[in-house]
C-alpha cells in the first residue's frame, strides 16, 4: 500500500493507495459509526454493496450522473433525505464516484448541520488523481462552472486503483488529461512515462504521482490564491468550452483542448499531441470565438480587467501570468 500524507495543520489526513482497498475498507472506517454514502446512477452496484456490508449503518442516496447535477438543485435534494432519515451532526458522508460526485457529496458534508465528515473513494482517473485531493468542492450554476463552493479537508481518500477497470475507455482517457497536465506543470520524468509507456502497466504509481504532486501544492496554497492555480492549466479554456458544449465535452477533453491552445508555439508541443492522440483526446473543437470569450470573462480567476494564466515554457516548470482577460483571445 502506497500511504500520502497531508500534514494540513489542524486537518491532517492519508491518501492510501492499494489495488482491492474497496474489499477491506472497514479497517480505516469505524463500522460503528453511521454514514451515508452519496453515489451516482453510473457506478456498478457491486461497489456498494462491498462497502455496504462492511459499514451496516449505511444510508445511500443516488443521483443522476454528469455534471448537470453539481446544482444546488441536487444538494436540497440530497440534504432532505438526509434530515428524513435522522442524519445527525455524528454521521459521515461518503464520496463514492468521480469528481462531480466528489464535489457534491464535499459541499453537502460541508454546510450539512454547519459542517459534518466527508470520506473520498474515488472511482475514476480523474477523481483519483486530481479532485478527490485538496478540499475543493462545490456545484455550478448556469453561468459558472464551481461557482458555488467552499473548502472541507476530507477525513481520509482510499483510493482502489481496480475500480478503473469498469471505467469506459472515454471516460479513463478523460483523466488522463489531468495526468498529463500534472507532467506538464511539475514533473519532467512524468510526462517522459506517459510519453513512452503504456500507464495502465504502472497505474498505481501514476496515480502516487500525480497526487504527490497535488498535496505539495495544496500544502503551500490551500486556499487557491497562490501557487495552487498551477492545477489550473488548460483549464480557463477548458471550463469555458465545457460550459459552451453544455458539457457534451467531459472536463479531461475539454481541458485537452485547453492545454494544446495554451501550448502553441512552445518546444514540448508536438509531444503533447502525440500523447492526446495516444488516449483518444480532442485536440479541437468547433466554437464561436465571441461567445466562448463570453464564458471566460465570468472565469472565477478574473479579477477586474486581469486574468491569470498558466503558462509552461519548460515541461516540468509551470508559472503564473496576470495577463489581460481581452489577451486570451489570441489563444482562442
Amino acid at each position: 500500500m502506497r500511504t500520502i500524507h497531508v500534514p494540513l495543520p489542524g486537518k491532517s489526513y492519508d491518501i492510501l493507495i492499494e489495488s482491492g482497498l474497496l474489499s477491506h475498507v472497514n479497517k480505516w472506517l469505524n463500522p460503528e459509526d453511521k454514514y451515508v454514502i452519496i453515489t451516482d446512477d453510473n457506478i456498478p452496484k457491486q461497489y456498494i454493496h462491498t462497502i455496504q456490508q462492511q459499514l451496516p449503518y449505511t444510508l445511500t442516496i443516488e443521483i443522476p450522473h454528469g455534471e448537470s447535477s453539481k446544482s444546488l438543485e441536487t444538494v436540497d435534494t440530497i440534504i432532505h433525505k438526509m434530515l428524513e432519515n435522522g442524519i445527525t451532526r455524528s454521521s459521515k458522508v461518503i464520496a463514492l464516484g468521480g469528481g462531480v460526485v466528489g464535489d457534491i457529496a464535499g459541499f453537502v458534508a460541508s454546510i450539512y448541520m454547519r459542517g459534518i465528515d466527508f470520506i473520498q473513494i474515488p472511482t475514476t482517473l480523474l477523481s483519483q488523481v486530481d479532485s478527490s485531493v485538496g478540499g475543493k468542492v462545490g456545484v455550478n450554476t448556469p453561468v459558472m462552472k464551481n461557482a458555488i463552493g467552499s473548502f472541507l479537508q476530507p477525513k481520509v481518500v482510499l483510493i482502489d486503483p481496480n475500480t478503473l477497470q469498469t471505467l469506459t475507455k472515454r471516460q479513463f482517457n478523460s483523466g488522463m488529461a489531468e495526468v498529463i497536465k500534472y507532467g506538464l506543470i511539475a514533473s519532467k520524468p512524468l510526462f517522459k512515462d506517459i510519453l513512452e509507456t503504456d500507464v495502465s502497466s504502472n497505474i498505481e504509481s501514476i496515480i502516487a504521482s500525480c497526487v504527490s504532486i497535488k498535496r505539495d501544492i495544496v500544502l503551500e496554497d490551500e486556499r487557491d490564491t497562490g501557487k495552487r492555480q498551477l492545477l489550473n492549466y488548460g483549464h480557463t479554456i477548458g471550463h469555458a468550452l465545457e460550459q459552451y458544449s453544455n458539457y457534451a465535452l467531459l472536463h479531461g477533453e475539454a481541458v485537452a483542448i485547453g492545454m494544446v491552445k495554451m501550448s502553441i508555439g512552445m518546444t514540448y508541443y508536438d509531444d503533447l499531441l502525440q500523447m492526446l492522440h495516444k488516449y483518444a483526446l480532442p485536440t479541437t473543437y468547433e466554437y464561436d470565438k465571441e461567445q466562448l470569450y463570453r464564458y471566460i470573462t465570468t472565469d472565477k480567476k478574473a479579477s477586474g480587467d486581469d486574468l491569470n494564466i498558466i503558462l509552461v515554457e519548460e515541461v516540468g516548470n509551470g508559472y503564473i501570468k496576470r495577463i489581460k482577460i481581452s489577451d486570451i483571445q489570441s489563444r482562442l
